[in-house]
């Protein structure tokens, strides 16, 4: 007997989920690759020239492997470090660790290290090599403006980014624009951060996350909370710094700080935006 038609809807999300991690997992490895190799191609193309071809080959492959491993263990300390994050404890928030805890469960991961940066704005996002190494941030604003409804939403949400592997696109897609913003600009890096991470993966990961969490509306209701709280977040990002200027795009509200009267019309990573489409839904 052919299963019932739900059964064969949820496995064809699951093998979606799967694609999509092992795609970014594939596009951050290949990020990795690209800084060592530009220093091993300057170094390598030096020997050629003074007559050392071999050595300079070689150096271009240690430099190219040596530089993907470093990044790749790295970046996601260095974004948590560039944020100033510190553990959560769950005696002091425990609402919201208890339903990290329910959502793992039910989407069949590992329980995330919890940290927190200190902001009055509501914002989230998460970062790790993968999931067992990932940590979700919060800001100390976040449980306190949302209901536990919008809040379950909004974790749910970042799980599913841990969950697609996310988590390690972006932090390396911030450490590889970093020598780019220095040259070209803060605002041309957080762009690139956008284009690298992927324009769309917030609504993709509102729709992921509303199949799962109990209260759908809650997921919209969050990004409404948040989106009304935009005009307010002038000390945002929560750190100072390029590198925490450069996250933008990793945030559920990725509009927090932005300008008055910004437009990001037809971009689907807008929280204003996704907020309306979910109204829809």
């Amino acid at each position: 007997m052919a299963p019932p038609p739900v059964v064969r809807a949820d496995r064809t999300v699951e093998l979606a989920e799967e694609a999509a991690a092992k795609a970014n997992r594939r596009k951050a490895l290949t990020l990795c690759l690209i800084p060592g190799a530009v220093i091993g191609l300057v170094i390598g193309l030096v020997l050629a020239i003074v007559g050392l071809p071999l050595f300079g080959l070689a150096a271009l492959l240690l430099a190219t492997g040596a530089g993907a491993g470093w990044l790749w263990q790295t970046a996601p300390v260095t974004v948590l470090k560039a944020l100033g994050t510190s553990p959560s404890d769950a005696a002091d928030r425990p609402r919201l660790h208890n339903l990290v805890d329910g959502l793992c469960a039910t989407m069949g991961l590992p329980a995330p290290t919890i940290a927190v940066v200190e902001s009055d704005v509501p914002n989230a996002l998460a970062v790790g090599r993968d999931p067992k190494s990932a940590t979700l941030v919060v800001t100390s604003g976040l449980d306190r403006a949302l209901t536990l409804v919008e809040l379950e939403g909004v974790l749910a949400h970042e799980l599913v980014h841990i969950k697609r592997n996310d988590t390690v696109l972006s932090a390396v897609a911030v450490v590889v624009a970093l020598p780019w913003a220095v040259v070209r600009g803060t605002t041309v890096g957080v762009e690139t951060v956008h284009s690298l991470i992927g324009r769309g993966r917030e609504f993709s990961a509102d729709r992921r996350a509303s199949l799962i969490v109990r209260y759908p509306s809650g997921i919209g209701s969050a990004l409404g909370t948040m989106a009304a709280s935009t005009g307010a977040a002038s000390t945002w990002p929560p750190a100072p710094g390029r590198t925490a200027a450069l996250t933008r795009w990793l945030w559920v509200d990725p509009m927090a700080g932005s300008t008055a009267g910004e437009s990001e019309e037809g971009n689907l990573d807008d929280t204003r935006v996704r907020a309306a489409a979910l109204a829809l839904d």
